[in-house]
């Protein structure tokens, strides 16, 4: 099957990634809805970092990675992920932070959803493509589906196993964490583009006075815990550039 990448490719600090494909519709942050593509199709942000750095609770060696979709979901409304698309992180493994960017897409972890049931949920099948090994699982460890928490639940993480390595796994909707002043940014935007270099006088608000344009919103959430050694896969990589993509059968 042959696959246009629809949207693609957002970086974050210290794990940039780059993308060299032939056909590309990329997505600065979130494009709309339109007639040919869905609310569902909507990539926005990725966020990517060591689980223990926000939970020191937790096992030691976990990356997390989250991608948020269908930007600007309004409140107390359900929405799913499409079933006819690919929802995928990719991922180059690196030496370390000073390695050269090669944009090989070494790593892919894949989600694909089905038709929501009568409860709101969607089953999910996982799947991990590895230096060109492919693992796949449609089923929990101890056996269940894989399954979204849907708006009326609470958060539902999935554990699943694949080349024996356990991955966590939730997907759902969730407020968005993206924090963004929008009207203040395009008055200061204005007023530097207007003044000479370095001379305007619009500043950025505070954090008391800003306004967040996000906030009220929400978005579909993926979100995976992944050991680094599953990601490095033996190549003794410890540093990885990271995108995301949506893509639809062409």
């Amino acid at each position: 099957m042959n696959l246009k990448k629809a949207l693609a490719a957002l970086t974050v600090a210290l794990l940039a990634g780059a993308i060299g494909w032939v056909a590309v519709r990329a997505s600065d942050h979130d494009d709309g809805e339109t007639d040919r593509k869905s609310r569902s199709l909507n990539l926005t942000d990725l966020y990517v970092f060591r689980e223990q750095d926000q939970d020191s609770s937790a096992a030691a060696g976990n990356l997390v990675l989250i991608m948020n979709t269908n930007p600007r979901s309004v409140a107390r409304q359900q929405y799913y992920f499409s079933t006819n698309a690919r929802y995928e992180f990719h991922l180059t493994q690196r030496a370390d932070k000073f390695a050269a960017v090669t944009g090989a897409d070494d790593v892919t972890l894949r989600f694909e959803f089905d038709a929501p049931d009568a409860s709101s949920r969607q089953a999910m099948t996982v799947t991990a493509i590895r230096n060109g090994s492919t693992l796949k699982t449609t089923a929990k460890v101890g056996g269940g589906s894989i399954l979204t928490t849907p708006l009326t639940a609470a958060p539902a993480t999935n554990l699943v196993e694949l080349g024996g390595s356990p991955l966590k796994v939730f997907a759902g909707l969730r407020e968005d964490p993206f924090f963004f002043d929008v009207e203040q940014f395009f008055k200061v935007r204005a007023d530097w583009r207007a003044a000479a270099p370095g001379s305007g006088t619009v500043v950025p608000r505070d954090l008391d006075t800003a306004v967040d344009f996000a906030k009220g919103y929400n978005v579909n959430a993926i979100a995976v815990s992944v050991p680094i050694a599953f990601l490095a896969n033996g190549s003794g990589a410890t540093t990885f550039d990271v995108w995301e993509t949506i893509s639809v059968p062409q």
